[in-house]
């Protein structure tokens, strides 16, 4: 009888060998297929032998914050470290040249497949965070290149640029959202900006011309102390005006009874041609025409006819009907040195 048991013994004991060799092999072969590697430890044991297979060391899956260090960095010895998964919290202080993954199996705590460990490092104590989903943020510093900030410059020739202020490089504190789910990293992208040292380039841009684009309206007027200035259009060109008058605006056209197709000049009459007294504005002087209250803008205007008296302005235009619906107007005129 206890030949018998000894030898089912036996014959048990070379089945159960086979079957952990089989099933050792197979633990490897599915390790070998790609994506498909496992991220745990097998301990595999027959009661005789043990033998260890699997994949990923858990340095490999340990995520480090607040520290700008990689993940062979030691936790500082008697350092007080907090360990959180979940709602639960548990207490640990560090021993010299200990790594977060060493101090985690002192302490007897596993961590899962698909589990991250995040050391955050930036507050008085060390806290190890596991769990498979994380958001979290960190701050870094950088090198910050200049920007170029355009400027509009109406005293300069359309066109032409000038760098008021040169360029500086310098740092800046960027702000990365970083998220990992399922054990996997996700993202890493920038969430804010802070704290920029580099100085911007400042350049001017011209926009002084001669004549302004037809149709164009006066948005805002720039005086020196001298009458003088600057006529911010709405196009963004401005124009250069040495002085104003405030004038009486009618209107005429070449239709009228004793009117004709030439000008006093011997031009012919055409839309931005005025008639003015010569003894008030000269012939050949160019103005730019808008009514004081900005609901009505003649625009560019050249005095190249006559007919009337003192700071009456008549504005020609190419019909009746548009010169009666005109009327009379209370308006200025901006002299340009064009």
């Amino acid at each position: 009888m206890i030949k018998e048991k000894t030898k089912r013994r036996s014959w048990a004991r070379r089945w159960w060998q086979a079957a952990f060799v089989l099933l050792f092999v197979g633990v490897i072969a599915f390790e070998t297929v790609p994506e498909v590697r496992a991220s745990t430890v097998y301990l595999l044991t027959d009661g005789l032998y043990t033998m260890v297979s699997g994949g990923a060391r858990l340095d490999d899956r340990i995520v480090y914050t607040g520290a700008g260090a990689d993940g062979s960095v030691l936790l500082e010895p008697d350092r007080r470290v907090t360990i959180r998964r979940g709602g639960m919290e548990q207490y640990a202080t560090s021993r010299e040249g200990e790594s977060a993954a060493e101090l985690l199996a002192r302490e007897g705590v596993a961590v899962g497949p698909l589990e991250l460990v995040r050391v955050d490092l930036s507050g008085d104590e060390a806290l190890l965070e596991i769990g498979t989903d994380f958001t979290y943020y960190e701050t870094v510093a950088e090198a910050a290149a200049f920007r170029t900030v355009y400027e509009p410059d109406p005293t300069l020739p359309k066109g032409e640029t000038r760098v008021e202020q040169a360029g500086q490089p310098g740092w800046h504190e960027v702000t990365y959202e970083v998220v990992y789910a399922d054990g996997a990293f996700v993202s890493r992208q920038a969430v804010a900006e802070s704290n920029d040292t580099s100085v911007s380039e400042v350049v001017r841009v011209g926009t002084l011309v001669t004549e302004a684009q037809q149709g164009d309206t006066i948005a805002s007027v720039l005086t020196n102390d001298d009458g003088s200035g600057y006529l911010i259009l709405s196009s963004g060109d401005s124009l250069h005006f040495t002085g104003t008058m405030n004038i009486r605006c009618t209107a005429y056209n070449k239709d009228e009874p004793g009117l004709g197709e030439l000008t006093f000049s011997e031009t012919p009459v055409h839309v931005g041609v005025v008639a003015v007294d010569r003894s008030v504005i000269p012939l050949g002087t160019w103005m730019f025409i808008t009514t004081l209250d900005g609901s009505y803008t003649y625009g560019m205007s050249h005095a190249e006819d006559t007919g009337v008296r003192g700071n009456t302005v008549d504005l020609y235009m190419d019909s009746i009907p548009e010169c009666i619906q005109f009327g009379v107007r209370s308006s200025i005129a901006y002299f340009l040195d064009k």
